[in-house]
Order: C-alpha cells, then sequence, then structure tokens
C-alpha cells in the first residue's frame, strides 16, 4: 500500500516539478506576482500619501471674520490657500466646489465680534467624492475648533478657563504587537486564497483532467488499488498546494519594504520578530489547512467529468471559504468553539501566530477538527474512486 502510494506521488509530483511551464506557474509565478503586484500598491498608495501631504487646500469663504483667517494662518501657515469671496458669489463658489477646483467653501452669517442674543452660524461645504475636499474639511474643523477656544477665553477672561481636564495618550503595546497585529488583519486571508487557488489550479488537472484526457483510465485498469492512487494523488496535490502558498508567503514578505501602507502602515521591517517556533506554527496550521481544501477540491474534482465541470463544482467552495477567510478580519471568537469548525480555526490559528496570541491548545482543537473533515472527505473520495458510475468517464 505504502509503495502504491509512493509511487503515485512520485508521478504526479513529477509531472508538476519537471514540467518547466507548469512549474514556472505553480511556483514561482504566484511568489513573483505577489512581490511586485503589492510593491506597486504599495508605491501607489504611499505616492497618494505624498500628494495629499504636498497638497495646499484652497479654501473659498465668504464674510470670513479676522480671526478666523489669523487662526488659520497660524495653524496652517503653508497647508491652507484661503480666497475670500462676497455673498454674491455663493453659486459660483459651489459650482468651483463640485468641479474640485475648490476643496471647501465656509459662509459666515451673523456677527463673530460682538456678544448677541443669535448665534452666529459657519455653514461648511465639501466634496466628499474629492480626497483633497475631504481633508480640506479636517483642516477647517481644526481651524474652527481652535477658534471656539478663543472665542470661549475671550468671553471667560481666561484660556486657562477653557480648559476642563487635561488628557495624556500613552500605548502600552510593543513595537513587534503593533506590527503582528497589522500584518495579522490582512495575511491570514491572503494565505487561506493563496492555498486554495495554488491546489485548485493543478487539482483539476490531477483528477477531472485525467478523466477528460483519458489517461486515468489507464491507471484504473492496473493492479494498484483504487484508494492508493485516491491518496496519492491527494497527498502529492497537498505538497503542491503548500509549496505554492509558501512562494507566495514570500512575495508578500518581499514586498513588504514597499507594502506595509497596505496592511495599515505604522510598523518598519525590524519591527515583526518572529522566530522560528512562529515560523514552524504558521507551516503546520497552513499543512493541515492545506490538507483539508485539497480534500474538498479532490472529492468535486473526482465528482466531475471533466475540467470545466470540476470548476464549476469549485467555485461556489472557493467562494464559502473566501467568506470564511474574510471574517477573521472582523476579530476572533470568544472562546475555543470557533477552533473546532474546520479550515476556520486553522485560519484563526494563524491570525494568533502573527499576533502573539497564540493558544497551542486551542491549534490542537483546530488541528483535530481539519484532519477530521479531512478524513471525512478523503473517504467520500476514496468511495467515489470506487465507484463505477462515478468513474466511468475515466
Amino acid at each position: 500500500m505504502k509503495n502504491n502510494i509512493f509511487t503515485i506521488m512520485k508521478k504526479e509530483l513529477r509531472r508538476v516539478f519537471f514540467d518547466r511551464k507548469l512549474a514556472v506557474a505553480v511556483f514561482l509565478m504566484p511568489g513573483l506576482t505577489i512581490a511586485i503586484m503589492y510593491s506597486l500598491m504599495g508605491g501607489m498608495i504611499q505616492k497618494m500619501g505624498d500628494d495629499a501631504s504636498e497638497h495646499v487646500a484652497i479654501v473659498r469663504t465668504i464674510d470670513a471674520p479676522e480671526q478666523f483667517i489669523e487662526t488659520a494662518s497660524l495653524i496652517f501657515p503653508d497647508e491652507m490657500d484661503i480666497k475670500q469671496s462676497k455673498a454674491t458669489d455663493v453659486e459660483d463658489s459651489l459650482a468651483e466646489l463640485e468641479e474640485g477646483n475648490v476643496d471647501a467653501l465656509l459662509i459666515f452669517e451673523g456677527d463673530f465680534t460682538q456678544d448677541s442674543e443669535k448665534l452666529p452660524v459657519i455653514k461648511k461645504y465639501t466634496n466628499s467624492i474629492k480626497d483633497f475636499s475631504v481633508s480640506a474639511g479636517y483642516m477647517v474643523d481644526a481651524v474652527i475648533d481652535s477658534m471656539k477656544t478663543a472665542v470661549l477665553a475671550e468671553k471667560l477672561g481666561d484660556v486657562e478657563k477653557t480648559r476642563v481636564f487635561d488628557i495624556t495618550y500613552n500605548d502600552v503595546a510593543k513595537a513587534e504587537e503593533k506590527a503582528g497585529k497589522a500584518i495579522g488583519m490582512l495575511l491570514p486571508m491572503l494565505l487561506t486564497v493563496f492555498l486554495f487557488a495554488g491546489a485548485m489550479q493543478v487539482g483539476m488537472d490531477t483528477i477531472a483532467g485525467e478523466k477528460e484526457r483519458g489517461t486515468l483510465s489507464t491507471m484504473l485498469l492496473t493492479p494498484v488499488n483504487r484508494r492508493d492512487i485516491a491518496l496519492g494523488k491527494m497527498i502529492s496535490l497537498s505538497i503542491v498546494s503548500l509549496a505554492s502558498c509558501l512562494s507566495s508567503l514570500a512575495g508578500v514578505i518581499l514586498s513588504l519594504p514597499f507594502s506595509n501602507t497596505i496592511f495599515g502602515g505604522g510598523f518598519s521591517i525590524s519591527d515583526l520578530t518572529y522566530g522560528a517556533p512562529e515560523f514552524l506554527l504558521l507551516i503546520m496550521q497552513m499543512l493541515f489547512l492545506s490538507l483539508s481544501f485539497v480534500s474538498i477540491i479532490c472529492l468535486l474534482s473526482t465528482l466531475a467529468r471533466n475540467i470545466k465541470e470540476a470548476g464549476g463544482y469549485i467555485a461556489p467552495a472557493y467562494m464559502v471559504i473566501l467568506v470564511i477567510s474574510l471574517s477573521t478580519i472582523f476579530g476572533s471568537p470568544e472562546g475555543s468553539w470557533g477552533y473546532f469548525i474546520p479550515m476556520y480555526g486553522n485560519i484563526i490559528s494563524i491570525k494568533n501566530i502573527l499576533t502573539f496570541e497564540y493558544s497551542p491548545l486551542n491549534g490542537l482543537f483546530a488541528v483535530i477538527a481539519t484532519l477530521i473533515f479531512a478524513a471525512v472527505m478523503t473517504l467520500l473520495m476514496v468511495r467515489a474512486f470506487r465507484s463505477e458510475r462515478m468513474m466511468k468517464s475515466a
């Protein structure tokens, strides 16, 4: 049995590793593509941030009091350009704001210099679909808040009387913990997608493709037990899937110096202090996650008559896996119940490893649940292999 499974594994792995085009597509291209794509995306996001910081906000005001002009020039001396207009120019100013020629419009109504029974009004207009306008709106709010404090100080006679309390902001999180949280937000979802996509790319061809070409029928006629054929294909596909995912992970790591803004920014590569234990745990959880994905893909590919049909079966499973992986972005479950859910528990465990919150017991629960799930899928696959009706197209 072991020799037969090993022989099938060697055949499948040789087909992948010694086919130059397939090896490049499965192992080299994912990591290279991700490294280039994420580096470009990080560069573009960084450029957008630089453009926003270098942009001078154009704020048009109507009947603005001198106090506002002075306050704005003190807070944003080089970042804000105030253009004063008359009340008759409101329509033209709104048109400029819609076109993006002006970033914000402020209309001041009432007396801002003397006490009166009627409160003066500031009407602020911004354009929410223009990034520069949204940024200008925040700047205007800062100026208005500072102006408000100055008005209160003038009414109360002393700026100290406007202070109700002092606030100091302190963060007890370590640099590596903050970096881990940033990486842990998206990377588990990305690894899940890489694992499934890597297995899907080869998995459909391994069984459904050989059915379609008629090569699987030759293999089924040999004296090798069909169970051994099924297990050999499944184990070899798990190895291919994991290797493809590790290539993608390497691509993400290579792109981090340029793409950390994609993961939220605010950390440097030196803050990532993962050691050998974290990498070993990560690979272990990825291995069992890969095993569960491969078992699903192999079963669905076995039930299909050709690659096109296999793609139709696997696509909904891919969407379900994607939803499960996306759910981990919004937090981890309270308690241990979530780790008993196949695949979901592994993805949560990967996130916990990256955020330095890994629990060996919960990780064990995730591994056991996935093993049981993969075993059930494998038994169904073996049963399908033994069914002449299922394999009649082979």
